[in-house]
């Protein structure tokens, strides 16, 4: 395959020596009917050209290759599928939908009932077994222009000094591309320890450094990966290593009395339910955090739903003897239920979980002409302010020493933080050691 400094190269000659032959033509006036079949015959040379070295080279620099066919006197738009990827010097197009699907589907079109020589001519291709189409026109205004700077000078000139010129400043151009080819090529390797100096502000500089920044989020993507897999292994081995020691036990008869068997028993159903929790919140996240989580949003009353929480996990709070105080005005809210409820119930659960005995825990509604608030107050044992930084990261669980409670997979936070991403929202808390926790969260109305 020729490399991409040959291809310029022959580009900028092959297009300059078709500018000085069209302008020959144009500038000893040939009958308007032979202009028309030569610069047809050119466009479609032309074109076929560019496609055919498209195909042959599909990762070639469309946009400046026919930057550089529309800057000789041309306009040209190019379709892949229905949608417009080029369109040079953002010419205006008598196309019709029907024109552009029938050259989609394989037709050539020619159109001549124009003045001459402005025919059109639309050639179809396939890359990589997709649709394209490629519409070309000449643009003589660019031909007059160029006749009269042309005519000043001498044609011998312009095609050495021009190309001398060129094959230079190509070489300047094409030397970053040939080391992105070799740091992609490290980087689809696992090397993730690429960066590419440069200090070029063009449009090769950005190429470059926008490749810095992809090597730079794919390194962080990795570490996140490992820390995940990382994470999951030790949430996962601690209640199979539990239940493994105690199905032993069993088994080899060292519980002595139905009382201690019992004990083991419930212990083993305890891990395996804390594995299910793990597994469906896992699941959970994974939903959430995909390419397009499905968000059912309708417009409900969140006061009534808030009751409904509380009353579904009146054991929990009632067997601590805590005292629950609402203030719900009648609200109503735009939003995914199902995935709303999922926050109440995480947030209402932490704030029975690391409150203690006889504590009372707040529940309030309020909103403006912009939003809707939810506050969760407690009078738990309340955080340190680097805990508070890390409460939505996943598995993240703060310090345990103070309370007895060790359950809890670290993800119910992490899935209440997406949720409310996912509604535009946003959720603010305050803590402090010994002085509970408040969860406030804001959706837009």
């Amino acid at each position: 395959m020729k490399s991409l400094y040959f291809q310029i190269i022959l580009s900028f000659l092959g297009a300059l020596i078709i500018s000085i032959v069209v302008t020959f033509f144009i500038s000893t006036n040939i009958f308007e009917g032979q202009i028309e079949d030569n610069i047809h015959n050119q466009m479609e040379n032309v074109t076929k050209d560019f496609i055919q070295l498209y195909k042959n080279n599909p990762d070639l620099d469309v946009e400046g290759y026919l930057n550089a066919m529309s800057s000789f006197s041309y306009d040209l738009i190019l379709y892949r599928g229905e949608n417009e990827v080029y369109n040079s010097k953002g010419a205006e197009w008598d196309l019709s939908d029907k024109v552009i699907e029938n050259v989609l589907d394989g037709d050539v079109y020619v159109r001549d009932n124009v003045p001459p020589p402005r025919s059109h001519l639309g050639l179809p291709f396939q890359i990589e077994g997709e649709r394209h189409a490629i519409f070309i026109k000449p643009d003589f205004n660019i031909f007059i222009d160029d006749l009269r700077r042309v005519m000043m000078i001498l044609f011998s000139s312009v095609i050495v000094i021009g190309s001398l010129l060129f094959i230079a400043t190509t070489r300047w151009i094409t030397n970053p591309i040939k080391t992105l080819i070799h740091s992609a090529k490290q980087l689809s390797k696992g090397n993730f320890g690429i960066h590419i100096p440069t200090k070029r502000k063009d449009e090769v500089g950005q190429l470059t450094t926008t490749f810095n920044k992809m090597v730079h989020d794919l390194r962080q993507l990795d570490e996140m990966r490992q820390q995940f897999v990382s994470d999951v292994s030790h949430e996962i081995q601690s209640p199979l290593t539990s239940i493994q020691g105690f199905a032993k036990a069993l088994k080899d008869d060292m519980a002595d009395n139905p009382e201690t068997r019992k004990e083991y028993i419930n212990i083993i159903e305890k891990e395996a339910r804390r594995l299910s929790s793990l597994s469906e919140n896992l699941l959970k996240l994974t939903i959430l955090e995909s390419d397009a989580p499905v968000v059912n949003l309708t417009d409900y009353n969140l006061s009534e739903q808030l009751r409904e929480v509380i009353m579904t996990l009146e054991p929990q709070w009632s067997q601590k003897e805590q005292t629950i105080d609402i203030d719900l005005d009648e609200t109503t809210i735009h939003g995914d239920r199902e995935m709303l409820e999922q926050v109440w119930i995480n947030l209402m659960s932490n704030a029975i979980h690391y409150s203690s005995e006889h504590k009372t825990i707040h529940v309030q509604v309020t909103e403006d002409a912009s939003s809707v608030k939810v506050i969760f107050k407690d009078q738990g044992i309340g955080m340190e302010e680097v805990e508070l930084a890390r409460i939505f990261e996943r598995f993240y669980k703060a310090d345990t020493s103070r309370t007895k409670a060790k359950n809890g997979s670290g993800l119910g936070l992490s899935i209440v933080k997406k949720i409310i991403d996912l509604h535009n929202g946003a959720i603010d808390v305050k803590s402090s050691p010994s002085n509970g926790s408040t969860f406030t969260i804001s959706i837009p109305k």
